[in-house]
């Protein structure tokens, strides 16, 4: 059974875009690129597939000449289909395995601009590093875990998703009837996560000890990919045990040091490739100043986030069981449940994040501890947002913001509430809002 991804219509407009480049998917291992681009392929009257870790020989045909018609011609003989610009949709998969291959993108752009080039891999981001594209060759998608909203389509509850708030947008409310289910979902979904694997063995299951047993296969296949990202054994090491104790600071501003009690340069280093491997996600402080908001960023104070919060849960080693007993999921586990489903909703959202990173505020002035937990751009405008129960007058960091920056205009507060209310700038509304 596919999913449902937003990703889908972003995919139908590169399709039919004039200015279209090939495209590079980029994600996770196991997030569903590959499931993504083989449901698209129906969008085409053929769909050729080419998988450079399934298939290594294929590595051979980028090792000559990166002339498109003369690598063409050789891909034709290995699927037996003709390969026609316009009518086909190529897919290669595991593109990092190949190097020249990925080098050989912007000649098809260059000289077969006509053809629709898809490209993926689980640790892409690595062979990107040491490989440079012209600008305007090659086109960017990124994929993440199911959002809240696609955990419901995914889990059989396609009418909910139409009761979920914009409060951006709108003050409409749901009823109090779907505002129930809605926080059932989404107890659900801070157990089950957004990896498609689980949420597709949830849905058919409903068995969490089922779900329990892909969260265990999809980690340990993350865990086997370490020796990947680097040699040495102390460098992997130390990539494998911040991997494993990241979940538990999700939503927590930390220092390379406090990461683990080993030396802070190595934690640099193993955070930036699990970064790279995009298991791992930074939100930077920034200033609500001026935009873009990266323009502000001090990149030595930071919140991780994690790329999954099943995952991050199972991790840990929660209790399922108390998480789905939880009144009050913005205060649950110190708020690290509340600001990681938040983060990871964000960074999904192709309007929730500045260019694929996710920001918060921090007050700079000595001894201050004021800090707003993450800041959004839209139609030119900064938007504070903060994940915390209270009144309106004990939300005191996100009243010092707004009083610090006076062309903030609007904030949000996600609260544990099923309606949404204003009182003068800010707006509180459900954890479960879309941004």
């Amino acid at each position: 059974m596919y999913i449902a991804r937003s990703v889908d219509e972003r995919l139908k407009e590169w399709k039919i875009s004039p200015n279209r480049c090939p495209l590079i998917l980029r994600g996770a291992r196991q997030v569903g690129k590959s499931a993504a681009v083989s449901h698209f392929g129906s969008e085409f009257s053929k769909f050729v597939t080419f998988d450079f870790e399934l298939n290594p020989e294929l590595i051979m045909v980028f090792s000559g000449s990166l002339e498109p018609s003369y690598i063409l011609m050789q891909l034709e003989v290995i699927c037996g289909h003709s390969i026609v610009p316009g009518e086909t949709l190529v897919f290669f998969d595991e593109i990092q395995e190949c190097p020249r291959a990925i080098n050989s993108l912007r000649y098809f752009k260059e000289k077969l601009p006509k053809l629709h080039i898809i490209s993926a891999g689980s640790l892409l981001g690595f062979a990107l590093d040491e490989i440079s594209f012209p600008v305007g060759r090659v086109d960017y998608e990124f994929m993440f875990p199911l959002t809240f909203s696609e955990f419901l389509l995914g889990t059989g509850r396609d009418k909910l998703v139409s009761y979920l708030p914009e409060p951006i947008q709108s003050v409409k409310t749901p009823p109090p009837a779907m505002a129930k289910m809605l926080n059932a979902a989404l107890q659900e979904y801070m157990v089950v996560g957004g990896m498609p694997e689980a949420v597709r063995v949830f849905a058919e299951s409903r068995s969490l000890t089922e779900t329990s047993k892909i969260h265990d296969r999809i980690v340990r296949s993350f865990r086997d990919d370490i020796p990947k990202y680097v040699k040495g054994d102390l460098q992997q090491a130390n990539i494998a045990n911040l991997f494993s104790r990241i979940p538990k600071f999700c939503g927590q501003q930390i220092s390379y040091s406090k990461l683990h009690d080993d030396d802070p340069k190595r934690n640099k280093n193993s955070l930036y490739l699990l970064k790279r491997a995009m298991l791992v996600h930074l939100a930077y402080a920034t200033s609500p100043a001026n935009l873009p908001l990266g323009a502000g960023d001090d990149e030595k104070t930071f919140k991780p986030l994690f790329l999954d919060i099943g995952l991050a849960q199972r991790i840990c080693g929660r209790n399922s069981a108390d998480i789905l007993n939880e009144k009050d999921l913005v205060s649950a586990m110190d708020g690290q449940l509340a600001e990681q489903f938040v983060g990871q909703q964000l960074l999904a959202n192709s309007s929730g994040s500045e260019s694929g990173q996710v920001y918060y505020w921090k007050r700079h002035a000595k001894s201050s501890s004021a800090k707003v937990d993450f800041l959004l751009a839209r139609s030119g405008q900064v938007i504070p947002v903060e994940v915390k129960n209270g009144r309106s007058g004990s939300l005191k960091s996100l009243h010092l913001l707004l009083e610090s920056y006076p062309k903030v205009k609007q904030a949000i507060c996600l609260q544990n509430t099923d309606e949404i209310t204003d009182a003068g700038k800010i707006r509180f509304a459900p954890l479960y809002s879309i941004l």
